[in-house]
């Protein structure tokens, strides 16, 4: 925070009720643990906005107020079904995995970040799945970006997930080819849903992602 001068008790307010958001939508989207998202809220609103002689109580304030964030967190899910549907989409990428597919939950930042580290994300699946990185041969993802946001407002949301073709032999393939072979890849994704529960909305074209709507409700963290 370059100008300090501006720092007030209406500041402060703004500051906090901005804490409040960045740590209720990290919660629900499950992809932090408690400290990252304490980390998370000291780089991204702390550092910035508030003087270096306040900056240790407002961390202090970020803790206090995720534990009693997470307190209602666990309250509210005594009223969710037996299976949500990140359950459900849960389900899904585990029988994609089965076929091949990589699916990428909240990925990071955007789509060009997100293929940028596709080669990662698959070693990644390879340690914990061995015999991965022989068989994948295509992908679906959806970006975390805005995704806390969106849940602060309304856990009823809809995904978008990018799809694509991976080459077994890494090989090079004209446009054409690639686009047939991504568009098998999305058919399958979408065939995947609809037997897990879910109504995707897709037009069968190569420039439109898939569409699903659902509740974001989850129990567990993002991995």
């Amino acid at each position: 925070m370059t100008e300090e001068f501006h720092w007030n008790d209406t500041a402060r307010a703004d500051l906090r009720e901005s804490l409040r958001h960045h740590i209720l939508g990290q919660l629900r989207l499950g992809k932090l643990d408690h400290d990252d998202i304490v980390q998370f809220c000291r780089e991204v609103s702390i550092h910035d906005q508030c003087p270096g002689s306040e900056r240790q109580a407002f961390i202090s304030f970020a803790r206090e107020e995720l534990e009693r964030a997470a307190a209602r967190h666990l309250l509210e899910q005594a009223a969710w079904p037996a299976e949500t549907d990140c359950e459900r989409l849960d389900r899904v990428e585990l029988k994609l995995r089965a076929q091949g597919i990589l699916l990428w939950q909240a990925s990071p930042c955007c789509d060009s970040c997100t293929c940028g580290e596709l080669s990662d994300r698959i070693d990644e699946i390879e340690r914990r799945h061995p015999g991965f990185r022989k068989r994948v041969r295509g992908y679906a993802f959806f970006i975390d970006q805005n995704m806390p946001e969106m849940l602060v407002d309304d856990i009823h949301i809809s995904l978008y997930l990018a799809y694509g073709w991976i080459s077994g032999d890494g090989s090079r393939v004209d446009p054409e080819s690639y686009k047939d072979n991504a568009l098998g890849i999305a058919r399958e994704v979408c065939g995947c849903l609809l037997e897990c529960g879910f109504e995707p909305i897709w037009d069968g074209s190569f420039s439109t992602k898939i569409r699903v709507s659902l509740t974001w409700q989850r129990r567990t963290m993002l991995t």
